[in-house]
C-alpha cells in the first residue's frame, strides 16, 4: 500500500484478505495477530510460504516490511526509510532490519513513539477491559487528570473510615496495617464499566446492545490518543458492526471529521456509510485475491474514481449513494420535526405548516395585506420541503404531544404538492374546503392551495385541447395576477424554465419539450404556466412580491377563508 492517508478504507469481498492486512500491521507493531494473543508461527504462516520453503529446502519465515515517513522530523533519520521484521519458528521475537546507516537507538525510539491499536470485528467484554487498561495508562501519564492525587485522597478517606479495624489489627496481630491501593491500578480499571442513561434510569454499558457498546470504543481510543505523548494508529475491523444505517453514517462522519485528525486509521468495511466517505485525507483501497499457479495472493489497489469503484464493487457503490441520500433525508426530517415541535408549542393558535420559507413569507404578507389591522388567527411555519410535511403529520399523530389547536399541512398545487397530498386522500374532507381531516382527535389536517376560478377555466381549456388527465401546475408563485408574474419575469425577479420529459419505449427514445406543447393552448400572457419556477429564484421573488399592492394578493383570500373553516370545525 503506497500513498496511505489519515483515513484508509479497505473494501472488498468476504475472504479477500482485508483483515489480514490489519493483522499483519498488528503483528509488526505488537507482535500479535489477534488482540491479546501472541502470534503462533505454525498457524500464522501461510500455506503458500510453507510450501515455498519445502520446495527450496529453505527456512520458513514470515516477514513484514513497512515504509515510514519521518513525520517527527528527527535529524537522525532520513525523510523516508523502511523497517522489516522477520519471524521464524524458533523464536517468539522477530529480527528487525533497516538501512545500515541508520542508528539503532533512533529506530527504537521512533517505534516507541507509535502506539498501534487493533480492534477486531468480534468485540467482547475483553476488548473493553483492554482499552480501559490503556485509559488508565493515559490518565497516569496526563498530569492534568490528577489520577495519583485522586487515588491518594480516596485511600485517605478509606483509612479514616476503617481506622477502628486497623487499630484492632494492630492490637491483635501486633503490626500496623492500612488499606493501600494496588501498585498497578490497571486491575481496578479492568473492572470499570460505563453507566449509560436509559430513560430515567442508568444502565451498565455491559447490559446494553452490541451497537451501543461498539460506539464507545473509538471514543475511548480517541481520548487515549489526546492524553498521551505517543502517536496512534488504529486498525479497525468493520466499525459499522451491529449498527443501523443512521448510526453507521453518523459514526462514519465522526471517523472522517474527528477521529482521523489525531490518529492514522486503517479500517475494513462492508457498509455504504464508509464506502461513501471522501475528501482530503481519505483513501479507499480495494482488496482482492489474485489467482496464481502456486496459490492465491492478496492484492491491494488504491481506488479513487467512482467508475473504478463501480467496476470493482458493482451494486455496492450504487447502494452507497442511495443509502447516503436516505440518511441525509432522515437527518433533515429529524431536525425539521424537532424545530416544528418547538415552534408549535410557543403560541396557542392554529398552525399551518407550508412547504418552504418563501411560502411563509408570501402568506404572512398576503394576510396582512388582505386583512389589515386584524389579529392573525393562525401562524405559518415552514417544513423545509413538501416531502417533510407528511412524515411530520404522521409522527405528530402518535409521537408528538397533543396540542389544543389545529395543525394543518398545506401543499402547493403543483406536481410535488399533488403527489404528497395523495397520502391523505382516503380521509374525509372538511365541508367547503380543500382540506382533509387526517386526525380529528389531534386536530391534524392536510390540504392544498385552492384553485382560483380563472385558473380552473384555464385548466379546462387545456384539457379540452389535449385530452387526458392533465392538471394545471400552480406553484404558490403563480397565484398572483399575470401582470405581476410578467413584471417579475421581465425584471429578473423570478426565472422560469422549460418542462422537458423523456419518452422511451423499446424502439424509440427521445425527449419532448412540454412547454412548447402546452404553450400552444394557453392564452397570451399565461405562457408561464407551461414552465416551472427556478428554485434558485424563489427567495428573490418572495422578497420582491411583498412590496406589491394588496389587490395582487386577492387569489389568496379563498385560502384564508377555508383555513378559518378548518380551524373552527
Amino acid at each position: 500500500m503506497k500513498g496511505v492517508d489519515d483515513l484508509n478504507i479497505l473494501i472488498g469481498n468476504n475472504d479477500s484478505g482485508k483483515s489480514n492486512v490489519l493483522k499483519a500491521l498488528n503483528m509488526f507493531f505488537n507482535n500479535k495477530t489477534e488482540l491479546g494473543q501472541v502470534y503462533y508461527f505454525t498457524d500464522d504462516l501461510t500455506r503458500k510460504r510453507e510450501q515455498e520453503a519445502r520446495d527450496t529446502k529453505g527456512r520458513a519465515t514470515i516477514w513484514i516490511k513497512v515504509h515510514f515517513y519521518n513525520f517527527l522530523g528527527w535529524r537522525s533519520l532520513p525523510d523516508e526509510f523502511v523497517i522489516k521484521k522477520v519471524w521464524n519458528r524458533y523464536s517468539d521475537q522477530p529480527e528487525t532490519t533497516y538501512p545500515k546507516d541508520l542508528p539503532s537507538t533512533a529506530i527504537a525510539r521512533f517505534l516507541n513513539k507509535i502506539a498501534f491499536h487493533y480492534v477486531p470485528a468480534v468485540r467482547g467484554r475483553d476488548i473493553f477491559s483492554h482499552y480501559l487498561s490503556l485509559l488508565h495508562d493515559a490518565l497516569l501519564e496526563d498530569e492534568k487528570a490528577g489520577l495519583i492525587t485522586s487515588t491518594e485522597e480516596l485511600m485517605n478517606s478509606l483509612n479514616e473510615s476503617t481506622m477502628d479495624m486497623s487499630e484492632q489489627i494492630e492490637q491483635g496481630v501486633g503490626i500496623k496495617s492500612n488499606i493501600q491501593p494496588p501498585t498497578n491500578l490497571r486491575v481496578l480499571f479492568n473492572a470499570l464499566d460505563f453507566s449509560t442513561g436509559y430513560g430515567d434510569h442508568n444502565v451498565p454499558l455491559q447490559k446494553r446492545g452490541d451497537g451501543i457498546q461498539s460506539r464507545h470504543i473509538p471514543y475511548i481510543l480517541d481520548f487515549i490518543a489526546s492524553h498521551t505523548k505517543t502517536h496512534h494508529i488504529w486498525a479497525y475491523e468493520e466499525p459499522e458492526t451491529s449498527l443501523e444505517l443512521g448510526p453507521a453514517f453518523e459514526l462514519a462522519k465522526q471517523f472522517r471529521e474527528g477521529f482521523c485528525q489525531d490518529n492514522q486509521i486503517f479500517l475494513t468495511t462492508h457498509s455504504p456509510a464508509f464506502y461513501d466517505l471522501k475528501g482530503p485525507g481519505v483513501s479507499k483501497w480495494y482488496v482482492y485475491q489474485e489467482i496464481a499457479e502456486d496459490g492465491n495472493e492478496t492484492r491491494v489497489e488504491k481506488v479513487s474514481l467512482k467508475d473504478v469503484l463501480d467496476r470493482k464493487l458493482g451494486v455496492a457503490a450504487l447502494v452507497a449513494d442511495r443509502a447516503r441520500e436516505a440518511y441525509e433525508q432522515i437527518e433533515s426530517l429529524k431536525e425539521t420535526v424537532t424545530r416544528l415541535d418547538r415552534e408549535l408549542g410557543q403560541h396557542e393558535i392554529p398552525h399551518v405548516i407550508v412547504e418552504g420559507v418563501t411560502d411563509k413569507i408570501i402568506l404572512d404578507e398576503a394576510y396582512s395585506k388582505l386583512y389589515p389591522g386584524d389579529e392573525p388567527f393562525c401562524e405559518f411555519l415552514h417544513a423545509e420541503g413538501a416531502t417533510n410535511i407528511p412524515p411530520y403529520l404522521k409522527s405528530a399523530k402518535v409521537l408528538s404531544k397533543e396540542f389544543s389547536h389545529a395543525v394543518i399541512g398545506l401543499f402547493d398545487r403543483d406536481q410535488e404538492g399533488r403527489k404528497q397530498i395523495k397520502e391523505f386522500t382516503s380521509f374525509p374532507r372538511v365541508d367547503g374546503t380543500e382540506f382533509l381531516e387526517f386526525c380529528p382527535d389531534r386536530l391534524l389536517y392536510a390540504g392544498i392551495l385552492p384553485m382560483p376560478e380563472e385558473f380552473q377555466t384555464l385548466e379546462n381549456k387545456v384539457v379540452d385541447a389535449l385530452g387526458g388527465n392533465l392538471n394545471l401546475p400552480v406553484a404558490i408563485e403563480y397565484m398572483f395576477p399575470s401582470e405581476v408574474i410578467e413584471k417579475a419575469i421581465a425584471e429578473g425577479r423570478i426565472e422560469v424554465e422549460d418542462r422537458v420529459a423523456k419518452i422511451s419505449d423499446p424502439d424509440f427514445s427521445t425527449t419532448i419539450n412540454l412547454t412548447d406543447l402546452l404553450s400552444l393552448h394557453l392564452p397570451e400572457g399565461k405562457n408561464y404556466f407551461s414552465k416551472k419556477v427556478a428554485k434558485r429564484t424563489k427567495r428573490r421573488f418572495a422578497d420582491w412580491v411583498v412590496g406589491q399592492p394588496a389587490q395582487s394578493f386577492e387569489n389568496f383570500r379563498p385560502l384564508f377563508e377555508q383555513l378559518r373553516t378548518v380551524c373552527c370545525s
